[in-house]
């Protein structure tokens, strides 16, 4: 690791401090820690970064893990403070940060599969947990982030591409992909984009079409419609038959229409 950490914090608008560590069990198992000390001692939360170079128990949205073998990837949580009010699309605002930064990065035809998937050429290249505690009207937030910079062979994640598959460019860094990572979060945090900005844009970014077929998962319910869009507070809107379902949080999948699925033999 060669991050030189004080030099780039000193030129951060919005991080107070950013933490590479080798290797650790999961960075968002160290932010929940930090932020239950904050609300428990009424204490501000510190806007940081931790990134690690291998996780041993990565998380993904859900009970999923995240697969994070050494210097194959970004392992990243962000610490953040924001209102309630931003805290409502701050999932969407993310995806369509990371997919900005990896379109005007690296050139890549990055897209949104709802809430927060990121996708290229139907493939999830990163993924993006968030997570709140609430003090008062301030949400302390913690911004999990997991980008494949490097391919790795596991069967389990047979769906997942990389960075380096994906982009034109001859080489990659790991550190200096992950310092343009750090540095483009760090700005575009503290920017903050209108709630119907971030809608605008994340409606063009999506891999859904108006008519896909969609099967959502909620709990232990499940839906199938066809997908109409996403509202302007971010729920994804599924038609079955004469009604819409507004849907908040759960997985979407892509399936056959419900008529190819009934003529099946």
């Amino acid at each position: 690791m060669s991050i030189d950490t004080r030099k780039l914090v000193s030129r951060l608008r919005l991080f107070e401090s950013v933490a590479i560590i080798p290797r650790v069990r999961s960075t968002h198992e160290i932010g929940r820690k930090v932020v239950a000390e904050c609300v428990e001692n009424e204490i501000d939360l510190p806007s940081a970064v931790v990134i690690a170079r291998e996780q041993l128990n990565g998380r993904g949205r859900g009970s999923r893990s995240w697969s994070s073998p050494f210097g194959k990837g970004i392992y990243s949580t962000i610490f953040f403070s924001c209102t309630s009010e931003r805290l409502a699309l701050l999932p969407l605002e993310i995806a369509v940060s990371l997919c900005k930064f990896l379109r005007d990065t690296f050139s890549v035809e990055a897209k949104v599969k709802w809430p927060n998937d990121i996708l290229v050429g139907g493939k999830k290249l990163a993924g993006i947990l968030a997570e709140a505690r609430m003090r008062d009207n301030l949400a302390y937030v913690l911004i999990g982030i997991g980008v494949n910079i490097f391919p790795h062979r596991e069967e389990r994640i047979a769906n997942a591409v990389s960075l380096r598959e994906v982009t034109q460019q001859e080489s990659l860094d790991l550190d200096q992909v992950t310092t343009a990572f750090i540095e483009h979060f760090d700005q575009a945090l503290f920017t903050a984009t209108s709630a119907q900005s971030i809608v605008d844009i994340w409606r063009k970014l999506t891999v859904h079409q108006a008519g896909d077929a969609m099967l959502a998962v909620v709990g232990e319910r499940s839906y199938n419609g066809t997908w109409v869009g996403i509202d302007d507070d971010g729920r994804a809107l599924l038609r079955q038959g004469d009604q819409v379902v507004k849907i908040s949080a759960g997985d979407l999948i892509a399936a056959p229409p419900p008529d190819a699925m009934s003529n099946e033999q």
